[in-house]
């Protein structure tokens, strides 16, 4: 089987979209598919821009000077894979061969509707989003990454039930646990040790991701310990992602914690496996996923997950989660305090759900949705040749 995958623009630094190409790119060849990667080359955009310039100009790659590229190698594949949603202006090109597109989520078309509290999108934005509507319901198939997302995307009425699945996103690497001498070494430099008990998140300092939330927590934990003249569960706070906003970081102030926590940037993947293995837990409460990948990352490598109470995130931890009401800051404390003594099943339990997302097993469903998209074009009439 030709597979033809399109994947995200690279200068748009979409790190999880990049990641899910990189899977696909490896694990596709191992089961016996003949595969092409390609991506709007920059052409335009080079140099520094300002951010709504970039934009611009990296429209003009993707969807002007990327289109006859495209249309020649969609002349070789057997089936086409638009990797984005947020490509889905590119499935009316491809239309000559079976298609399938992954949606990741419908959050940017909710906030262009209004639907997101705190995300006000502008009139480019809309039309933007609608295009991108307009492509993805005219697949053949819509592969949604979980359950919930498929829930979402017949709830707004994209497309019919017969054309929408559910391809459950698998690891998108090699997450497993590091050793303590080995993960010490890897996390030396970030001002952090194995011994420590701390508390991470993963995500970027966006509203729905809620590291407001995390620190809040964090907050609690250490003056309910203090009232109760013990020592917190969890000393330390360490977030992967941006340096905490300005409002954040006096909150942190004002509490007196600001020493305790660290956030760290631009790591290889083996320091944040050495980091997800040497954390007390993972506090992930965000308040809208797709999927929500840090989830079974943590889990694939030992770190027990503290999550919020609510699809998806209730569907993707499995038992091996504790889940927690992202709004109630104290709450979330008090959950992780209850939980302490039974980390150590936490962690068995993590495992073992990490265990069914495999990359090879996401490889396989995508197959399974390239043979029934060609499947059922075969069976669709053709259209008689004009006289």
């Amino acid at each position: 089987m030709k597979v033809l995958l399109i994947a995200n623009y690279e200068p748009d630094g979409q790190t999880s979209m990049l990641a899910f190409k990189r899977v696909l790119e490896r694990e596709l060849p191992r089961i016996g598919c003949e595969l092409r990667v390609i991506s709007p080359p920059s052409r335009v955009l080079r140099g520094g821009y300002t951010s709504r310039r970039k934009k611009w100009l990296g429209y003009i790659d993707k969807f002007i000077l990327f289109l006859p590229y495209l249309a020649r190698h969609v002349r070789w594949a057997d089936v086409v894979h638009v990797a984005d949603h947020s490509n889905g202006m590119y499935i009316p090109r491809v239309k000559a061969k079976p298609n399938v597109i992954t949606c990741h989520d419908v959050i940017a078309v909710q906030a262009a509707k209004g639907l997101v509290d705190g995300w006000n999108v502008g009139w480019t934005g809309r039309l933007f989003q609608r295009l991108i509507v307009k492509g993805m319901a005219s697949a053949d198939l819509i592969a949604c990454v979980s359950e919930l997302t498929r829930r979402e995307v017949l709830a707004m009425g994209f497309a019919d039930e017969r054309k929408v699945t559910t391809v459950l996103n698998g690891l998108n690497d090699d997450f497993s646990p590091v050793p303590p001498d080995e993960a010490q070494r890897l996390v030396a430099h970030m001002g952090i040790s194995v011994q420590d008990k701390f508390l991470l998140h993963v995500g970027w300092d966006m509203d729905r991701k809620n590291r407001r939330g995390v620190l809040e927590a964090f907050i609690a934990l250490q003056e309910r310990a203090a009232a109760a003249g013990v020592a917190p569960v969890l000393n330390r706070l360490l977030f992967v992602g941006p340096e905490l906003s300005a409002e954040s970081a006096r909150l942190a102030q004002e509490h007196g914690v600001a020493d305790k926590i660290r956030t760290v940037q631009n790591i290889s993947h083996e320091e944040l496996r050495a980091i997800y293995s040497s954390a007390t837990a993972l506090l992930f409460p965000s308040l809208q996923e797709g999927f929500g990948w840090p989830i079974i990352e943590a889990q694939a490598c030992g770190c027990p997950v503290f999550t919020s109470n609510f699809a998806p995130m209730s569907e993707i931890g499995g038992d091996g989660a504790v889940y927690v009401d992202p709004a109630d800051a104290t709450a979330m404390a008090a959950a992780i305090e209850q939980a302490a003594p039974r980390l150590g099943e936490m962690r068995r339990l993590g495992l073992e759900n990490a265990a069914h997302y495999t990359s090879t097993q996401m490889a396989a469903n995508y197959v399974a949705a390239y043979q029934r998209a060609i499947g059922e074009r075969a069976t669709q009439p053709r259209s008689k040749p004009l006289p």
